[in-house]
């Protein structure tokens, strides 16, 4: 009778845990769809890497939750064996890929940022042009783009407004790139205090560090709340795997029938 009510127990919170995680994956994506259909400018920081912008990702993310708490749900509310065991295999497919990219990212955390830097500084360069002259013939889009660089333009400006950088490395990465060849200016989002016109003055208007050193802080800053979150989602994830196995283990033997 013990383990009946074990069994009861483990199942009916197993269930409502995985409606919970059902109903995030419906969320997360309709936001992906949502962003993808309105063109969000908060799209990608990236522009040639246009598979990791907010909707694609979102949806994603969003359809992969979604089908692990449909499994999770149906396996635990009909008792059904094959459900439980796709249940598993999902969380720990995930659980396994998370763990390969958070050690890949470590071990070759220089070359990654290398690569965001060299995109960003190559995005200033090509990309903003096709923003500042919208009517003239550098608004031809180069093929390797795939993506709408206005969209790639409020991200930056958001971004060194936020952030209150400029530039990649400094406020001299804006010198003399496609939109005003000749000049050594900046965006108004630069500026210390943004204004019309105001990244046409000194550097002193200006703010003197890099976003991607601001980016580097962020993270450095942030590290025991992502550890703690990190930390957190894996538990989560190995408890479903267990309470599945669990679930499982008594469906087969065959001693209980709710």
């Amino acid at each position: 009778m013990g383990e009946k009510i074990s069994f009861s127990c483990v199942k009916y919170i197993f269930f409502g845990f995985n409606v919970f995680i059902w109903l995030l994956g419906c969320g997360v994506l309709s936001l992906g769809v949502w962003l993808q259909i309105n063109r969000s400018p908060h799209i990608s920081i990236l522009p040639t890497h246009a598979f990791l912008s907010a909707s694609a990702l979102c949806i994603t993310a969003g359809a992969i939750i979604l089908l692990v708490g449909f499994l999770g749900c149906c396996g635990a509310f009909y008792e059904n064996q094959c459900m439980l065991i796709g249940y598993f295999i999902m969380v720990l497919l995930i659980f396994t890929l998370e763990i390969t990219a958070g050690a890949l990212g470590f071990l070759h955390k220089d070359e990654l940022r290398s690569v965001i830097e060299k995109d960003l500084l190559t995005s200033i360069q090509q990309d903003y042009k096709t923003v500042s002259h919208p009517s003239g013939p550098s608004n031809q889009r180069s093929p390797s783009r795939s993506r709408d660089p206005e969209e790639w333009w409020l991200v930056m400006d958001s971004l060194q407004v936020e952030l209150q950088c400029c530039g990649v490395n400094n406020y001299s990465d804006w010198f003399n790139i496609g939109a005003w060849p000749s000049e050594r200016r900046v965006p108004d989002s630069c500026c210390r205090h943004p204004e019309d016109g105001c990244g046409k003055l000194e550097p002193r208007f200006w703010f003197d560090r890099g976003c991607m050193g601001e980016i580097d802080y962020w993270f450095v800053k942030n590290m025991y709340i992502l550890g703690v979150v990190g930390i957190t989602v894996a538990v989560v994830q190995i408890l479903g795997m267990v309470a599945a196995i669990v679930l499982f283990c008594y469906i087969r033997n065959n001693k209980f029938f709710l």
